[in-house]
């Protein structure tokens, strides 16, 4: 398995990765790329996939989060592996690279899970991962 940083050409195959977990596959389609590109060229933002004989399996999403009232820190913001892929260690070498940028960072690392992902809590808490809050998301669509 290889772990890289994601490019550009990936976002198909990570499209179709998220796909699995639900996410809605012809709406990403349409801006996948542009997205991708945005994510790419910050300086917060790191993506990175695993690769299995030149397939892409996973991918993971995180940001250096910076807060007005907080320290800062490292989350994931997206994980999918695909289901094929699922148990054989890419999510754990994901989440890894993952610790490994908030370690050079000095800050710590987070992931928020939807409450009923009762496979993913498990597998953070497999991780080491502490549980420190449940929250609730609002949203107002414009």
């Amino acid at each position: 398995m290889l772990i890289r940083p994601a490019s550009v050409d990936d976002a198909a195959a990570i499209v179709l990765v998220a796909a699995g977990l639900g996410y809605k596959e012809e709406a990403a389609k349409h801006s996948a790329v542009q997205r991708l590109e945005r994510l790419l060229g910050s300086n917060d933002d790191r993506a990175w996939v695993a690769e299995l004989d030149g397939v892409v399996i996973g991918w993971l999403h995180a940001q250096h989060a910076f807060r007005m009232a907080s320290a800062d820190f490292i989350e994931i913001l997206g994980l999918s592996v695909s289901a094929e892929a699922r148990f054989k260690g890419a999510g754990r070498v994901l989440v890894e690279q993952a610790r490994r940028w908030a370690s050079e960072e000095h800050v710590t690392l987070r992931v928020r899970t939807n409450d009923i992902r009762e496979e993913a809590k498990k597998f953070y808490l497999a991780l080491d991962f502490l549980l420190v809050k449940r929250q609730s998301v609002f949203e107002l669509s414009l």
